[in-house]
């Protein structure tokens, strides 16, 4: 029987197969948009490797969009283990693969799932460094997408340097929150989030 690390390695070990799904957890994308996405790659690789990606079940394309599927979904808890053991790396002069809003997103909602309780029910509209995204928490899981949220019941705006602060220790989430913009007709709803996100934080931080 194969070695089940070896069988995930050679699916995801190489150059472009996590940068991919990475793209995808930010919200389904088309070809044009994975490789805007992904400085230096070539076209060809990019085909290539979703078509392994699409064989294999993490993602399936329809009408020229690439989505992920439930087994897709699962490899957010990678990605977010990958994020905070990256998170305290030396950052390179220049960078190969900057990071960029959807990447903070992405981070943001492993964090957010692995924090998330079975009886959390939150839905609310996050503006990161002025980019709306979607959060609905349920059933323990997050999903964070790119887009506003209609009638959305709570709506906060922050930037990822208050994240890196609080994930740092030097900040509170409460704290940025008060000098942010926060619109909600709810202050249980509001409590919630901010409560949430602290627990999340902590998480990405390493303090939990």
């Amino acid at each position: 029987m194969s070695c089940p690390i070896s069988l995930s390695l050679d699916l995801l070990g190489n150059r472009w197969g996590l940068h991919i799904l990475r793209e995808l957890h930010a919200g389904p994308a088309s070809f044009g948009q994975i490789k805007t996405g992904l400085p230096g790659i070539a076209s060809n690789i990019l085909s290539a490797r979703l078509v392994e990606l699409c064989d294999a079940g993490l993602i399936r394309k329809s009408e020229r969009i690439y989505t992920l599927t439930d087994k897709g979904l699962s490899t957010r808890a990678i990605l977010f283990e990958l994020a905070r053991f990256g998170r305290v790396l030396p950052v390179p002069m220049a960078p190969s693969d900057p990071e960029g809003i959807a990447h903070h997103a992405v981070i943001l909602a492993g964090a957010i799932e692995r924090a998330a309780g079975p009886l959390d029910d939150i839905r609310a509209q996050i503006d990161l460094n002025g980019t709306p995204f979607s959060l609905t928490v349920a059933g323990g899981r997050a999903a964070l997408q790119t887009g506003e949220m209609p009638l959305a019941p709570v709506r906060l705006a922050f930037d990822w340097s208050d994240v890196e602060a609080v994930a740092n220790g030097d900040l509170r989430v409460a704290a940025f929150a008060a000098e942010r913009e926060i619109t909600a007709e709810d202050p249980l709803k509001v409590a919630a989030l901010l409560d949430l996100l602290q627990k999340a934080l902590d998480i990405y931080g390493g303090f939990k």
